[in-house]
């Protein structure tokens, strides 16, 4: 028997037993993807097909998981088919690869649909994220998927991107949290697991003018110290699969053809052992949409050359890559490299063993009533209470007008690269609409369609009805069961449709309360966020700022529900509605979810992980700006007199404060933060900075709070930022109770690279502040490292201890 397929001997001996084996073309093959419609007709898989193109043996099919949008079953079997030919029929018998997304859920009918990202981020409990993907590894494994092309970890501090509600925000350190434990629970031991692909590498969401795919203006510093961290923390605390590079460019290279970017830093800084992938249709771009290479074939020798291993989703200028091996302009040891890395990964997750679906237990393996319990923790845990003038929770005597475009609208709360998201896409793709899927779209016409799904007729499916039988309802389904209610649409999301007015002002007038559902869409059409979709405004979409203007005018209280993918920057409705409720997009549950927080049923706890800004004008701003490069904070405000008029700063027309900041949240009950103590004023570089205090309930309800621990570094020789987050931890607390919060931050943590560029952690002081959000600090107070100045690099911490005691 072939060493490559004894299952008792290392990886690394298997692998380099099939290495040898392979011919340059088959080595070739193993780095490239297609879509599943190359295979697949109206009638299944087409055998011709497989025989002609793939003969070779292939890397990966990615966007899969449309073929599940009818019958997972279906799916399943087609994936059996189709790995028989590789198995059976193939010199060598590699199994290939069935990719897909899935940072909201396995997108094919029965699988669980969870809130979006951003809402995950909100509850601040990276647990939630690692029971979150244990689920959808088990569904994405049970259908044949062993490949996902999630976590979203970029750092994203521009809300005009229309890609932000899939990040966990703008703070590494809590993006890093986050990102490790859902590659966790989605990777599990490996063998059982489904590898995945972190992305965007690198800087992906700091792109000018918060465009989609555009320039990132980020220095050698800032890429490392902030943007990279999550990436580094993904390869060395979850041993992360792989990584996606970005479309974008970073100093006038693509980072699929930028040899710093995806070999020295990747590489030679970071040490990162798996494999990096284009993004769809990456390499093309670098062709037909930046001109960098001559011809699409040249844009892949270009990118492998400078280190991307694969190409998706269709592998079209990587096919090419023998000849530039043959003529001497490419090394073949280059080939190897990047084949060993997609090799060793098809045998860690054991395709080799058990390449085919076991259909009969499918179907057990798919969603249910504990994963669907899972996904309404999060989005109960995500709801944001940004303003309160004591109107909530709603008293159930009072009459509630329920109006805006969200207020019966079953689609648009949850999240994109989901089910319905995905039908959604292929209505418009029938109907001859444009949409914005990228990769895919880009792929058209190479081996490939535009849907990815040419074999999925979804002509008389509908949305609405699909997720009714899902179990999802409305936010005024919901209301009118618990209220008596009156409902009026006022206005559509985006259409400036003014013709409902009268009727929601009506509704308000004859009300005691007026709940407005109000916000944006995602999608990749007719959306106001998504993948490229992007937005030069942050007000709300359409005329929904002038309906409320309108409502507010009736003197009725507003509670204002914001969803969507997007921040809204709403200085108008921060001053003149009695409450505001981020609700974002909770998903399946979401009109359950909503209406039990209006209600008092849950206490809201989530927190903000981005800064919402006053106006445009102010973006980008983020919590954790270098000092002198963004807003003041009230400590910092030193100057008096004279000097205060000359080097006060901010705006002449605008306050520079933002309007919520990072961490912010409100609750029903209150809490106190008390008996603070550091256990050592002086710690040597080496050590670990140990802080405690205690949290009390001291209000009326049950209730959660997050408790943060921020640190600022004085004394170094380059400018750090103003703050950072340094740990924090949730807590459930019965009113009255107490209990105890132990940080230790260990000093590996504070690195940065100093102005000889050395990443460093310096004898420097150290300022610390605990509190419930970035600014709403209850104590602070300094710690002098003590010792030798250490170089980190290879020895960093990406997290904190933190222990609440009860």
């Amino acid at each position: 028997m072939d060493k490559y397929k004894n299952s008792s001997l290392p990886v690394e001996e298997r692998v380099e037993d099939l290495l040898s084996k392979m011919t340059l073309e088959e080595k070739v093959a193993q780095l490239c993807g297609n879509l599943l419609p190359s295979v697949i007709d109206e009638n299944g898989v087409v055998e011709e097909n497989l025989a002609k193109n793939f003969y070779m043996g292939h890397g990966r099919f990615t966007q899969a998981s449309t073929q599940g949008i009818q019958s997972a079953t279906d799916m399943a079997t087609r994936f059996n088919q189709i790995q028989k030919f590789f198995v059976e029929k193939t010199r060598l018998g590699i199994p290939v690869v069935f990719q897909t997304e899935s940072l909201c859920g396995l997108p094919i009918q029965g699988g669980t649909i969870f809130p979006s990202q951003m809402n995950l981020g909100y509850t601040w409990e990276p647990e939630l994220a690692e029971k979150m993907t244990t689920i959808i590894s088990e569904e994405c494994r049970s259908t044949g998927i062993t490949s996902s092309m999630s976590p979203v970890i970029d750092v994203s501090r521009d809300l005009r991107w229309g890609r932000t509600y899939e990040t966990y925000g703008e703070d590494e350190y809590l993006i890093s949290q986050m990102g490790v434990s859902y590659i966790n629970g989605m990777q599990k031991n490996k063998t059982d697991g489904v590898a995945c692909i972190a992305k965007h590498f690198l800087g992906y969401s700091e792109t000018q003018g918060g465009l989609n795919t555009s320039i990132t203006r980020v220095n050698d510093r800032e890429l490392y110290e902030v943007f990279a961290t999550p990436f580094e923390a993904a390869a060395n605390l979850a041993d992360v699969s792989g990584m996606m590079a970005n479309y974008s460019e970073i100093d006038g290279l693509n980072v699929v053809m930028n040899k710093k970017i995806s070999q020295d830093l990747l590489r030679g800084t970071m040490k990162y052992r798996g494999f990096l992938t284009s993004d769809g249709a990456g390499i093309q771009r670098c062709y037909n949409t930046y001109h960098v290479a001559n011809t699409y074939e040249e844009a892949g020798f270009l990118a492998k050359k400078a280190g991307t291993d694969t190409e998706i989703p269709v592998g079209g200028s990587f096919k090419a890559l023998p000849k530039y091996v043959e003529s001497g302009q490419l090394d073949e040891s280059l080939i190897d490299e990047s084949v060993r890395r997609i090799l060793t990964v098809k045998f860690e997750y054991g395709l080799f063993e058990s390449p085919y679906v076991d259909i009969e237990s499918l179907k057990k393996s798919l969603n249910n009533e504990e994963k669907n319990k899972v996904a309404k923790e999060i989005a109960s845990k995500s709801m944001v209470l940004l303003k309160n003038d004591d109107i909530l929770p709603l008293k159930i005597d009072k009459k509630i007008a329920v109006i805006g475009p969200h207020a019966d609208n079953l689609r648009y709360p949850i999240s994109g690269y989901t089910y319905p998201a995905y039908i959604e896409m292929m209505l418009a793709s029938e109907a001859g609409e444009v949409f914005t899927f990228g990769g895919i779209a880009d792929a058209n016409g190479e081996e490939g369609d535009a849907s990815g799904a040419a074999s999925q007729d979804v002509s008389s499916m509908n949305i609405n009805d699909i997720i009714r039988r899902m179990g999802g309802s409305s936010l005024y389904d919901e209301l009118q069961n618990r209220f008596e209610t009156i409902y009026a649409e006022g206005c559509p999301i985006i259409a400036e449709d003014r013709s409902g007015f009268d009727a929601a002002v009506e509704a308000a007038s004859q009300s005691d309360i007026v709940v407005f559902a109000c916000g944006g869409n995602c999608g990749w059409t007719n959306a106001t966020g998504g993948e490229g979709t992007d937005r030069a405004k942050l007000d709300l979409p359409g005329v929904q700022q002038e309906l409320l203007e309108k409502l507010v005018a009736t003197g009725k209280p507003v509670v204002m529900v914001i969803y969507g993918p997007g921040l809204f920057a709403i200085p108008w409705a921060k001053e003149h509605v009695s409450a505001i409720l981020q609700a974002s997009m909770p998903g399946l549950q979401a009109g359950e979810v909503v209406a039990d927080v209006l209600d008092g049923t849950i206490n809201p706890g989530g927190k903000l992980t981005q800064t919402i800004p006053r106006s445009v004008g102010q973006t980008p701003v983020y919590y954790n700006h270098r000092t002198g490069s963004g807003y003041e904070l009230p400590t910092d405000k030193g100057y008096t007199g004279f000097a205060a008029a000359i080097f006060k700063g901010g705006y002449t027309d605008e306050d520079d404060q933002p309007l919520f900041e990072f961490g912010a949240g409100l609750s029903y009950t209150t809490f106190e933060l008390s008996e603070f103590q550091v256990a050592e004023q002086e710690v040597s570089t080496d050590g670990e900075i140990k802080v405690s205090c205690k949290v009390t309930n001291i209000g009326e309800r049950d209730g959660d709070e997050i408790v943060q621990i921020y640190y600022r570094t004085w004394g170094a020789h380059v400018i750090r930022p103003v703050q950072q987050l340094g740990g924090f931890k949730r807590v459930h607390l019965t009113k009255g109770q107490s209990c105890k919060i132990d940080f230790s931050i260990p000093c590996s943590l504070l690195g940065f690279y100093n102005e000889e560029m050395k990443f460093v952690v310096e004898p420097n002081k150290i300022e610390l502040s605990v509190g419930t959000s970035s600014s709403n600090i209850a104590y602070r107070d300094e710690v002098q490292l003590t010792g030798q100045t250490l170089e980190l690099m290879g020895k960093r911490s990406y997290s904190s201890k933190v222990e609440a005691t009860f």
